[in-house]
C-alpha cells in the first residue's frame, strides 16, 4: 500500500561510501538532511550493503536521526538489515564510474516491486549519461561516439582543430581532454584513451564560449528548479569545481528554455526525477541523471534554499508512483 500523501517516505539513500564523500558540498547529504527537517525516516547504505538472497533484497542500512555533518558521518555507526521492499522511497546516489558495481546494483534493484526508485533503475540501464544527448540531436554540438583513432583524426579536421574527449562512463571531469590537431602526445593521449582502439569514448567540437562560462540547469521531473552558470579558472576549458571553476547567477536564454522544456518533457516521460543539464552555447553538452549535483553551489551563487522543493517533489513521488518505464 502505498503511504497517504500527508506521511513522510520511510526512505532509503543509497550512496558512495561515506569517507568519499564532500559531506559539505554534497548535493545528497543536502537533500538528506532536508529530508530530515521535514520529518522523513532517513537511511543509508552503500552499494556495498546491498544484497539479495532467496528471501528478497536487503541492505544493511544506517538510520540517521540527526544532522549529517562531518563529524557524525564519520563517526562508526550499527547499521541495522533491512528489507527494501519495506521503504516507500529509495533514492540512488552514487556517482560513476558506471562499472560492473554500478550495473549489478541496478540490476538488483530493477526487481522492486513496491517503493519508488529515484531515478528508476530501468532507465539508468537504457540513459548512458553521456550518449543520452543523442535523444535530442537538434540541440547537441557535434559529437562522435567512436574507439576508432582514424575517426578521432578525421573529426578533428572537421571540426575545426578543436574538440573535447570525454569516457563514456565516468563524471567529474576526469579522462576529459582537450584535443587539438598537429598537438605533441596526440596519439598517446588516444591511444590510452580508447585503449588502443578497443573502447569508444566521445568526442565533441570544442566550443571557445565554455570559457565565458557553461550552464547547469537542475530539473525535478520537467520543472527547472535551479541554474548557475559554471565559470573556469582563466586558461582552463573545464566548467567544474574541482577544476577551479566558480559559480555565477545566469539568466537562461529562449534557446536554453527550449532545450530544458525538451529535455524535461523526456525525463516525464522516464520517470526521471532529478536531473542536471550542462549548456554550453546554446548546446546541450551533458545529460546528467545517475546521481546529479552542485545544488549546495547553485544555492550559494542564488542565495536560495533548493532543497526544500526538491524534497517536496520525492515525498510527492513517493506517495503517487508511477509505473516504471
Amino acid at each position: 500500500m502505498n503511504p497517504p500523501p500527508d506521511k513522510p517516505p520511510r526512505s532509503l539513500w543509497i550512496l558512495d561510501p561515506w569517507e568519499q564523500l564532500r559531506i559539505e558540498r554534497d548535493t545528497s547529504v543536502l537533500l538528506m538532511n532536508e529530508a530530515l527537517q521535514q520529518g522523513w525516516p532517513v537511511h543509508s547504505a552503500s552499494d556495498r550493503e546491498i544484497y539479495r538472497n532467496n528471501r528478497g533484497l536487503f541492505a544493511r542500512a544506517r538510520r540517521h536521526g540527526e544532522p549529517i555533518t562531518p563529524a557524525v558521518a564519520g563517526r562508526p555507526a550499527a547499521g541495522e538489515e533491512l528489507d527494501l521492499e519495506g521503504f516507500d522511497l529509495v533514492i540512488i546516489r552514487k556517482d560513476p564510474p558506471f562499472d560492473e558495481t554500478y550495473l549489478a546494483l541496478l540490476l538488483l534493484l530493477a526487481g522492486l516491486r513496491r517503493p519508488r526508485v529515484v531515478n528508476p533503475p530501468e532507465t539508468l540501464l537504457a540513459c548512458n549519461e553521456k550518449l543520452s544527448i543523442f535523444f535530442f540531436p537538434d540541440y547537441i554540438p557535434p559529437t562522435l561516439v567512436t574507439a576508432s583513432p582514424d575517426r578521432i583524426g578525421d573529426f578533428l579536421r572537421q571540426a575545426g582543430g578543436a574538440a573535447v574527449l570525454k569516457p563514456l562512463f565516468s563524471c567529474s571531469g576526469r579522462g576529459v581532454h582537450l584535443l587539438r590537431s598537429g598537438a605533441t602526445g596526440l596519439e598517446e593521449t588516444l591511444a590510452a584513451a580508447t585503449a588502443g582502439g578497443r573502447q569508444a569514448v566521445m568526442l565533441q567540437r570544442y566550443l571557445p564560449a565554455v570559457t565565458g562560462g557553461e550552464t547547469r540547469v537542475f530539473l525535478l521531473g520537467d520543472r527547472i528548479l535551479s541554474v548557475m552558470k559554471k565559470v573556469p579558472e582563466p586558461g582552463s576549458f573545464k566548467a567544474n569545481f574541482d577544476a577551479g571553476a566558480r559559480g555565477e547567477p545566469h539568466r537562461l536564454t529562449g534557446r536554453e528554455r527550449e532545450i530544458c522544456f525538451r529535455v524535461g518533457k523526456f525525463c516525464r516521460r522516464r520517470g526521471i526525477a532529478l536531473a542536471a543539464l550542462d549548456l554550453i552555447d546554446g548546446c546541450l553538452s551533458e545529460f546528467n541523471i545517475t546521481s546529479p549535483g552542485l545544488l549546495v553551489e547553485s544555492n550559494r551563487v542564488n542565495r536560495t534554499r533548493c532543497q526544500e522543493e526538491a524534497v517536496r517533489f520525492l515525498s510527492s513521488r513517493a506517495a503517487n508512483p508511477a509505473p516504471r518505464p
